[in-house]
């Protein structure tokens, strides 16, 4: 299988024949990002616009097997990542645009498969916008960092929503354009793509134990980005909705794993104790 959009299409030359094309992306050539385990990940450029290409050459039966013993599931092929897009997409989420996609070979261990994303303009990473602001002070400082704390709920609320768990959840995967921020105003809307999607699982809902992951991840890489208690309430109104404080009474479990894991994270990372927002006290780990 290989579908490829129509602004792509003229870059390989045996665009009649589904294998020339195959064979054509597999050998695609370019700026390298990742070069591991079979699987290689290279920006190019065509038609005067910037791709990157995910392409998965096999990762052998020794991966599949540690993965298994490991009680988690080989990514095997470039396929989960389209899928989690599309997902992303359905349900009203900013994220990459694809515009190639490929699988070919029955053999897990062997299997070949691309994905081609179209080069995001949303350049800086939300972990690192926080901490500066694009320079704004002020009113408009808060306003700002309240409209990216509300964005980042929302798609957390449509994606574990929709059934879909991210496994990577930091802030670091939102991303941001790099702009002159002075002139913004509350009323411009904005993008923050969820991007690195090649792990994310898909069911008909999340586990409890995916929620906690996920949003441990999210809330130790905000910790350190100038989040109050007030922009964590302000997360929580969007993402569990009008009766939060209710909601995290009821789902006290949950929570108490997300402390628990993103306290663990901070330990690890930081050397030191994780600062204990007022909203969590509760939950104290």
């Amino acid at each position: 299988m290989i579908k490829l959009a129509d602004e792509i299409r003229g870059k390989f030359s045996d665009v009649l024949s589904s294998d020339g094309a195959f064979d054509e992306v597999l050998v695609l050539e370019g700026e390298i990002y990742r070069a591991k385990e079979g699987r290689r990940t290279l920006r190019f450029e065509y038609g005067g616009e910037n791709y990157f290409a995910k392409i998965h050459m096999g990762i052998g039966w020794k991966e599949v097997f540690k993965n298994l013993t490991a009680f988690r599931l080989p990514i095997t092929d470039a396929s989960n990542e389209w899928m989690a897009v599309e997902v992303l997409e359905h349900v009203g989420v900013d994220t990459v645009k694809i515009v190639g996609k490929g699988s070919r070979g029955w053999n897990p261990a062997k299997r070949e498969s691309f994905v081609v994303m179209k080069a995001l303009d949303e350049l800086v990473e939300v972990e690192d916008f926080l901490k500066e602001l694009g320079g704004l002070q002020g009113r408009r400082r808060l306003e700002l960092k309240r409209v990216i704390v509300r964005k980042v709920a929302e798609s957390a609320r449509r994606m574990h929503a929709a059934g879909m768990n991210h496994r990577d959840f930091y802030l670091c995967h939102f991303h941001i354009l790099e702009r002159d921020w002075s002139d913004w105003s509350p009323e411009e809307d904005f993008r923050l793509p969820l991007i690195d999607l090649h792990r994310s699982q898909i069911r008909s809902h999340v586990p409890m134990r995916w929620l906690a992951k996920d949003l441990g991840a999210l809330l130790y890489s905000a910790i350190d980005c100038g989040m109050t208690d007030r922009d964590l309430v302000a997360f929580l109104r969007v993402y569990l909705g009008r009766e939060w404080k209710q909601r995290l009474s009821d789902e006290s479990t949950l929570w108490q794993m997300v402390v628990k894991r993103a306290g663990g994270f901070y330990q690890r990372h930081r050397g030191r104790k994780m600062p204990l927002p007022g909203v969590f006290q509760r939950f104290e780990y």
